[in-house]
């Protein structure tokens, strides 16, 4: 696996970002992978909290106890 760049690094931080942001706000966002649609689940849903691809292609687990002391 070759070394990838900081600029290639960022990028893609950014481009998972931008897709957490969008299945959180509820719009339909295909998998990067394979062009399904991505499933959002909440901290209440019973399952990790997190982005899943159905295909198991793509996820990004997402930790609220670090993001907010509210809770």
């Amino acid at each position: 696996m070759a070394r990838r760049s900081r600029e290639e690094i960022l990028k893609e931080v950014e481009r998972i970002q931008e897709i957490r942001e969008k299945v959180v706000a509820g719009e339909e966002v295909k998998c990067p992978n394979c062009g399904q649609t991505l499933m959002f689940f909440e901290k209440d849903s019973g399952r990790h909290s997190g982005i899943y691809c159905p295909n198991d292609d793509f996820e990004v687990l997402i930790e609220y106890d670090r993001l907010s002391k509210e809770d």
